[in-house]
């Protein structure tokens, strides 16, 4: 969090004591692949797009799906992308390694629409192919999978191409997402056993309400000084 107000233009050091070793900041850069609700039922993916896109420069992103359950569609990823390019020169002045807006435009992609039914799953999407196809790279690093919406896209391409499974390194929030889900999460289960993956049911929750919530520690609070008004992103 505190790396993500640097990058913004905000006056928070860095954690620049007992970091651990390697890691994104350090150099390796996991190739990233980021499954949302966005614009969807719930309105927190539109913060987590903003965060995940201050990071952007560490990661190597590789695709933005859109796989809602509700309105959510592929227009919200580019919502925030285009804030994203009004805080650009800002964020490309403090590391080099931030990818164009552009380009990041061109990873956006649209999932699926609606629930595929008791089999699991339906028919590809523009957002299944392209997680078979990033999978498929001849790139010795796993692709890591957050989804942080439906796994409607996920199961598509399990399901088309079974053979990507061992290059795949899936993190689900769970919960409501889960329930969503749950017909695409019962296929996963009952079909690919062997997929590595961490369902994360609460523990996401420590965003929200844990630690100090008292005066700037609050979630109100915090966002009000050290967030709002800090470039397009923070304004967001």
């Amino acid at each position: 969090m505190i790396r993500t107000l640097v990058m913004l233009g905000m006056t928070l050091p860095l954690l620049a004591q007992g970091l651990p070793p390697g890691g994104a900041l350090a150099g390796e850069r996991p190739r990233v692949l980021v499954s949302t609700d966005i614009g969807g039922t719930d309105p927190d993916d539109l913060q987590s797009m903003v965060h995940f896109l201050l990071y952007a420069d560490v990661l190597d992103v590789e695709g933005i799906v859109s796989s809602p359950y509700g309105p959510g569609r592929k227009e919200h990823i580019l919502q925030v992308i285009d804030l994203y390019e009004k805080d650009y020169p800002n964020l490309r002045a403090r590391a080099a390694g931030y990818p164009a807006p552009e380009a990041l435009r061109v990873l956006a992609k649209q999932g699926a629409l609606n629930d595929p039914g008791p089999a699991g799953f339906a028919g590809p999407t523009e957002g299944s192919r392209w997680i078979i196809e990033c999978a498929r790279k001849n790139d010795a690093r796993p692709l890591h999978v957050l989804v942080w919406g439906g796994l409607e896209d996920l199961a598509q391409a399990l399901h088309d191409d079974p053979g990507i499974l061992p290059r795949l390194r899936v993190y689900f929030i769970g919960g409501p997402n889960k329930m969503w889900s749950v017909n695409a999460y019962n296929y996963i289960e009952e079909h690919h056993a062997k997929l590595w993956m961490i369902e994360a049911n609460s523990t996401y929750r420590g965003w929200l309400v844990g630690g100090n919530q008292q005066g700037e520690w609050s979630n109100a609070g915090f966002m009000a000084k050290h967030a709002a008004g800090h470039g397009a992103l923070g304004g967001f």
